[in-house]
């Protein structure tokens, strides 16, 4: 299989459909994706595992809760992109009609190149992302001794940028003397399994006088790796010369890992044949250790708060771990030459070989929220029970599910009656810019269900939306 250069040809001369995940390698529940994905201070028991684990000791007291693939699987799926919507893909690839009734391809002419070029106005980004609790414990022993908490989930996240030269070539063609700068190119995936074991403990008694509770947790987590691709360096620029013929140079780094039990062969190993044995337990690519801290605490009855940071740490990939560099310059005067199309790709993707390992961060990211009970402020006066909410993100890296740019959310739940709450909330900043989640959940009492849309404009929109994504699980609470 010629990994890398299959794989950037695709990356470079088709469309991708994604959208963005939460921002986290454990999974998020359904509750969070639709109060805006806002968990630090209003998730309890097993859903704050990822979230903030001093949340863990909030449940009541000698409460134990569980989450599992029955009766629902606690399961995330996402996708879209910042620029291509289904009608704008139907108008410009599915192609038209000619005059035999016959489907061929589309012709642009001066005013539909400026309508596609204007579609990339708001970005270039995409991303997918689908995650899963497989299964959660927790349980709340009393103050003195604290909670403790296990989880095992699973996550397979991909993004990436299309660099805006690239869409202006395919538009205006190698115009002679012109530099296009596909710097801008990026795309990381990986496959990912947590273990995460969690404690927390209320630590009140050092902040009496200021608050009526606070809590401290900390979660120690064991990921293993299972696939990943990535671009790690990229500066590549393309100019047409006065002859036509293309000059390019390229100073690339691209790394990748596959568990043996994929079977993946690379392009520089030669005539040899691996065989794939996939399983639920495949053997690791990789493997890391990450850490989660988290704080929460109350002012009163109405107001509270949580900060947490997650995912600190980093993954070391050692098993079939290879590299592919490409740097220098390279000249081009006949692309009809089949010989001259591979040295194209050799000039992008360089030579592949083994190495002993490489590593990529987690996708370490600060959470702060604010949370005011809105019922006990206007006590007397309200229906039911409602929960106003405040959160900000803020990434540290641009790993999958990942972002530098800030987040900033509001979000709400009105529980008219205790077992139907109504949830709500819009987010603005990071990857996807704007996210309005909705959802609801039904308390059985023993068992709990929820089930979100995670940009719920996407349904009002419909083939004008550009991303999608739903969330559905449950837990048991004794």
């Amino acid at each position: 299989m010629k990994i890398f250069r299959t794989f950037l040809l695709l990356l470079l001369f088709t469309n991708f459909i994604f959208a963005q995940g939460f921002g986290s390698i454990g999974s998020a529940d359904a509750r969070s994706i639709a109060l805006g994905k806002i968990s630090t201070v209003s998730s309890r028991g097993v859903f704050s595992l990822g979230a903030n684990p001093a949340n863990l000791v909030l449940s009541e007291t000698n409460s134990i809760q569980l989450a599992t693939v029955f009766p629902l699987p606690n399961l995330n799926v996402f996708a879209g992109n910042d620029f291509l919507s289904i009608n704008d893909y139907n108008y410009f690839f599915s192609g038209e009609q000619n005059s035999f009734g016959e489907t061929v391809g589309k012709y642009l002419d001066a005013n539909d190149k400026e309508k596609f070029r204007d579609l990339f106005s708001n970005g270039t980004g995409f991303a997918s992302d689908v995650s899963s609790l497989i299964f959660a414990f927790t349980i709340n022993l009393s103050p003195k001794i604290g909670a403790f908490g296990f989880s095992m989930s699973d996550k397979v996240s991909a993004q990436g940028d299309i660099p805006l030269d690239l869409v202006n070539f395919f538009l205006d063609g190698n115009e002679v003397n012109r530099t296009y700068d596909l710097s801008d190119l990026d795309f990381k995936f990986w496959y990912l399994r947590e273990y995460s074991l969690s404690y927390a403990r209320d630590i009140s008694r050092v902040s009496r006088k200021f608050l009526k509770q606070l809590t401290a947790g900390i979660s120690i987590k064991l990921v293993q790796g299972f696939a990943y691709a990535g671009i790690q360096e990229s500066n590549t620029t393309v100019k047409t010369l006065d002859d036509y013929s293309i000059k390019v140079y390229s100073n690339n780094l691209l790394n990748a890992a596959f568990s043996p039990s994929f079977g993946v062969k690379y392009d520089f190993e030669g005539d040899i044949t691996k065989e794939s044995s996939v399983g639920f337990f495949n053997t690791p690519a990789g493997h890391g250790l990450g850490f989660d801290l988290g704080v929460s605490g109350k002012l009163n009855n109405i107001w509270s708060f949580g900060l947490s940071i997650t995912n600190i740490g980093s993954i070391t990939w050692d098993k079939d771990a290879a590299e592919y560099t490409a740097g220098g310059e390279f000249l081009f005067n006949d692309l009809t030459d089949s010989t001259m199309i591979d040295s194209l790709s050799n000039a992008f993707t360089g030579e592949g070989q083994f190495v002993n390992s490489f590593s990529t961060t987690l996708p370490t990211a600060l959470h702060f929220g604010v949370g005011m009970q809105l019922d006990k402020f206007i006590h007397g006066h309200f229906p039911g029970k409602m929960l106003i909410l405040f959160g900000f993100n803020q990434g540290f890296n641009s790993q999958p599910s990942n972002s530098t740019n800030p987040r900033f959310s509001l979000g709400f739940e009105w529980a008219p009656f205790k077992w139907f709450p109504i949830r709500s909330g819009i987010s603005i900043g990071g990857r996807d810019k704007f996210h309005w989640g909705f959802g609801f959940g039904l308390d059985a009492g023993i068992v709990e269900f929820n089930f979100a849309a995670s940009d719920f404009q996407s349904i009002v929109m419909a083939n004008d939306a550009k991303r999608i994504g739903v969330s559905l699980g449950s837990r048991w609470k004794f």
